[in-house]
Parts: C-alpha cells; structure tokens; sequence
C-alpha cells in the first residue's frame, strides 16, 4: 500500500503498537471465519508490527508477511521471535497495488486496515485475488460506514487522516469487481473498551501508555480530535466490517 503521510495508525506503528478498528478480537473473528488449516500459504497484506502474522504461525500456516515498511517488517520479525515462530514467517516489502508474488500462490490472504489507506483499492482487490489459488480466501477488516455518511464527514476522514472507508455494500461492489465470487459480511460498532483491552493483551499496560503520553506530544496526532465534524459524527456512522471473499 502506499504510506499515508499521517493517520493515528502510523503513529501507533512508530511506538511498536498493533492497531486496527476491533483489535486483537476482530482478529479472532477474522481469522475463525476464514478456516484457515495448517501448513496452508497464508499473505499477511500490510502486516504491522506483526501480530497476525505471528498468530498464523502458531497455528502452523506458511506465512508470507508483506508491507511496505521495512520498519514495520523489522518489529514482525522480533514479534515472530518472541512467539518463537520466526523461522515459520517470511517478510516481504512490497506496495499492495503490485504484488511480486506469482499469480495463484496463496490459500488465504489476511488484511487488516489496508485498503482505506490506499490510492486505488480496486487495484489492490485485483492483485490479492491474482495471488489467490482457486477456492481460495480473502480475509479483510476495513473501517465501514454503516449508514451512507454526509460527505463533510467523508471529507474530514480524507483530509485529516487520509482515511477512505466504504459503506457495507461499497466493499461489496470493490471486492466483486475485482472478481470474488461471493462476499460475506459481518458489521461491528467501535468500541472503545475493547480497543484498550486488546493493547493490553499485546503490548502490555507499560509500552500502551508510553505509546498515548508519547502521542499526546504530536500535534499532528491532535489536529483530527479538534475537527468538530469528525468527532461529532464519526462513531455515529462509522465502524468496522469483517468481510470474507471467495476466488
């Protein structure tokens, strides 16, 4: 994918911090639904600081770690290491909009918070299905919209935070133009709590509060909390969607 010059997302990267709309949780929910089985070649899609790749590992796939930061590759690696998974997680640094990986690779592909960051997400739908044997999975969580949203709130998404989330049937139409046969989907609210609790599970209560007291210092972390569009209609229209598509 293509970095976004700010989001509270890189921000949480550059303290070590996993981040995304459900956490640790939503990963859970991902992860149950696609059925992935052992020794099957999973892509990690913008892999973070790791914690999904090093879950997959644990439950024996053959996991391919990719994004587009080679610091965010470097933390997988050391969280791989500490799971003791990390001759079972190759890292890979590549742009989503052109996957080097042959055509029809992987059984699955996880993603998580990837396509709202990007230039041309149709693009990026096009290569994951490429890269996917026949029968073969996509999961993704993506910041939803469940409702059609004002267009001040999609455009203070945009320009503060270079976010481009989708409605529920937006992502439907995206992933089936890109050619997945079926798409399923599950909507969430954001919930606050279940956001903190899975920093805690992951990072520890230390390296989450150095993280906040760090980020408070961030202007620019600031500027989208004083954007009275933004926090007076977001949580009102906006949460995240787990979808699963099948090639």
């Amino acid at each position: 994918m293509s970095e976004p010059g700010f989001s509270p997302f890189t921000v949480w990267e550059r303290s070590g911090i996993t981040e995304h709309l459900g956490g640790v949780h939503a990963t859970a929910r991902l992860l149950a639904a696609c059925q992935i089985r052992p020794g099957q070649a999973v892509l990690n899609l913008g892999c973070g600081t790791g914690y999904t790749a090093a879950l997959l590992a644990e439950q024996q796939a053959l996991v391919t770690a990719s994004d587009i930061n080679a610091r965010l590759l470097h933390l997988t690696l050391n969280r791989a290491r500490k799971a003791g998974v990390s001759q079972d997680v190759r890292r890979v640094q590549a742009d989503a909009h052109e996957l080097s990986f042959p055509a029809e690779r992987f059984d699955a592909v996880i993603v998580e918070s990837v396509l709202i960051f990007c230039r041309a997400a149709g693009q990026v739908a096009a290569e994951m299905y490429r890269v996917l044997k026949p029968g073969g999975v996509l999961g993704i969580n993506e910041m939803t919209y469940h409702q059609p949203p004002p267009a001040d709130l999609r455009a203070a998404l945009q320009e503060t935070l270079g976010l481009q989330p989708r409605t529920e049937s937006e992502w439907h139409t995206l992933f089936k133009t890109a050619g997945f046969a079926a798409v399923h989907s599950t909507l969430y609210p954001v919930k606050l709590g279940e956001q903190f609790m899975s920093h805690l599970k992951v990072d520890g209560l230390g390296t989450y509060l150095a993280a906040v007291f760090r980020n408070l210092r961030d202007a620019a972390l600031l500027k989208p909390f004083m954007n009275e569009t933004l926090m007076s209609q977001f949580t009102k229209y906006a949460g995240y969607g787990l979808y699963i598509c099948i090639k």
